[in-house]
């Protein structure tokens, strides 16, 4: 999981009793503001129309369908996710102090299986941090791209974020401070045969204490070319991928996606798979 959150100041000394960690990975993994802003302009570039009715699947604390609502008064955001207590806790920390009642009436969370949901119809559906790679059957991933296809507009779009290279299949913990945390992400087991993978985030804090296994996650590690003959079966139109270039300095992700028919030899890549629904 990239560490890609900006710093943000802390109201007190973080430790393991006292941390939320619900916050913390807002802090250390999501940018939703600018992620609003990306898959807006993506979509009006792509389509030459505005992303008004978006569709977050696995959204979690739903912060960026949130952000979604603030950028126009005419957008309208739908999330979905199967857990209860997250959307409960994006609805306390997220939704009360973010929006405002006329922008919470266009907000709609739905507490379902993403494979169920069809309406309201979106302009696009957005499936990110990787989350549908609890789908770990290649029919199940199948009946998911499908039932976003039967939910779009036409015309509508379907982004999904993936990620890969030699890197991302060995058995290693990347660390990345943060004001007041240390953010790791942990790749604690993966097999070449079945491709799933197993991953953990932890958080450590500078009196010592640990938020051990604060989440871990059972996947299965996807390639693009399967992706993308998902959404093909499905009935998208001109499936592409969008590469995340290099910064040079860092020899880390620049945040600067462009189409790509080849990509490159990277240790450790991020890329988002586009489809289009038929007009």
């Amino acid at each position: 999981m990239v560490a890609r959150g900006t710093a943000r100041k802390s109201p007190s000394k973080l430790t393991a009793r006292t941390a939320d960690k619900h916050q913390l990975y807002q802090r250390a993994v999501q940018a939703p503001e600018l992620d609003a802003q990306f898959y807006s302009r993506r979509f009006r570039k792509y389509t030459g129309r505005e992303l008004r009715v978006f569709r977050e699947d696995f959204c979690g604390t739903a912060v960026l369908s949130c952000h979604h609502v603030l950028l126009h008064p005419d957008n309208v955001a739908v999330g979905v996710d199967l857990h209860r207590p997250t959307l409960d806790w994006g609805i306390a920390h997220n939704v009360n102090r973010l929006l405002d009642d006329e922008q919470k009436k266009r907000l709609i969370l739905l507490n379902e299986n993403v494979l169920d949901v069809r309406s309201p119809k979106a302009d696009a559906i957005n499936a990110l941090n990787f989350s549908y790679s609890v789908f770990k059957k290649r029919s199940q991933l199948g009946a998911y791209v499908k039932n976003c296809f039967r939910a779009l507009k036409p015309g509508g779009v379907l982004f999904m974020d993936a990620w890969g290279g030699p890197d991302v299949m060995q058995q290693k913990t990347d660390k990345t401070r943060h004001q007041g945390f240390v953010y790791e992400w942990e790749q604690r087991v993966y097999d070449p045969i079945s491709h799933e993978i197993t991953c953990a985030i932890h958080f450590v804090f500078p009196d010592g204490t640990r938020l051990q296994n604060a989440f871990v996650y059972d996947w299965r590690l996807w390639t693009l070319a399967e992706i993308r003959e998902l959404f093909e079966e499905a009935g998208f139109e001109d499936t592409h991928v969008l590469w995340e270039g290099t910064d040079h300095d860092t020899g880390t992700g620049n945040g600067v996606f462009r189409r790509r028919e080849r990509g490159d030899m990277d240790e450790a890549w991020i890329s988002i798979v586009v489809g289009r629904k038929p007009l």
